[in-house]
């Protein structure tokens, strides 16, 4: 049985108690008595929050740091905490980034997959504390599914979450979707141009083939909307596919804008330009 926690725990929902949380009961009462307002950085946040709670199905598609995730795991914490659902199901594709293999990790799956879900896990901290999330976590009220495990469930009274839905294929997301069943949301994320697979991207095919399809909405984020840091926004701009680096070695490049700054930076700038133009 997990240890009472006796000291206040402070989240940015601001729930605090002095009540220990050794249960699923105790947990699903505190979290029930949590201040439920969250604060929308952006008006396409708030339209994302607004399509998931009249959708069945949503998918959000949008650059990194504009609160996808964060968004999404609050949206279902509140409904659970409100017993609009029974559950919360996370889940993602397991695609390594940059070619680590997840094969050669210890351990069992669950093991496996507990790096892949700290975004999940993070976010849900931040918003019931972490003694809660761990309680809801071994008591199956918050679970996690690789997405090679969906075929044959069919999940009802659940909010289920798909991030990183640029690194699935086209079949992974009909074998998803398919798995709804009545009084349950999916909410689907992912960023159109980032993806670690070199096949066709699920997270595009989907959006164009299922759009119009009725209980399905859609929601977008621009660099605008970045909310993490106002670097992330510059940093994913130069990544663009449109973005040209210069063909100065990165040690030249390096040499040249210590000693000669900003200026230096603008002046390649402009001769990369007109090189192209």
């Amino acid at each position: 049985m997990p240890r009472a926690v006796k000291n206040k725990v402070k989240t940015i929902t601001q729930v605090k108690s002095d009540q220990p949380c050794q249960n699923k009961r105790q947990a699903l009462s505190q979290i029930k008595r949590i201040k439920w307002n969250i604060d929308f950085r952006s008006e396409n946040q708030h339209h994302f929050w607004k399509t998931i709670d009249t959708n069945d199905i949503t998918f959000c598609a949008g650059p990194a740091g504009c609160g996808k995730t964060f968004i999404s795991v609050y949206y279902a914490l509140q409904m659970l905490a409100q017993k609009k659902f029974e559950s919360i199901i996370l889940t993602k594709p397991l695609v390594e980034a940059g070619g680590e293999k997840l094969g050669f990790l210890p351990g069992d799956v669950d093991e496996k997959t507990e790096p892949f879900m700290m975004s999940f896990y993070y976010n849900m901290e931040q918003i019931i504390g972490k003694h809660r999330l761990d309680i809801l976590r071994d008591t199956g009220v918050i679970k996690v599914i690789p997405l090679a495990y969906m075929r044959g469930l069919t999940l009802t009274n659940t909010c289920v979450i798909l991030d990183e839905a640029q690194n699935t294929i086209p079949i992974q997301i009909k074998t998803f979707l398919t798995r709804i069943g009545r009084g349950s949301k999916f909410i689907v994320n992912g960023d159109l141009l980032q993806t670690d697979i070199h096949h066709e991207n699920g997270l595009e095919d989907s959006i164009k083939r299922l759009v119009g399809v009725r209980g399905l909405g859609m929601s977008r984020f621009t660099n605008e909307d970045i909310v993490r840091h106002p670097i992330v926004g510059d940093v994913l701009e130069r990544y663009s596919p449109n973005w040209k680096t210069s063909h100065d070695s990165a040690e030249a490049t390096m040499s040249n804008y210590i000693e000669n700054g900003q200026a230096f930076a603008i002046k390649v700038r402009e001769k990369i330009n007109k090189y192209y133009n």
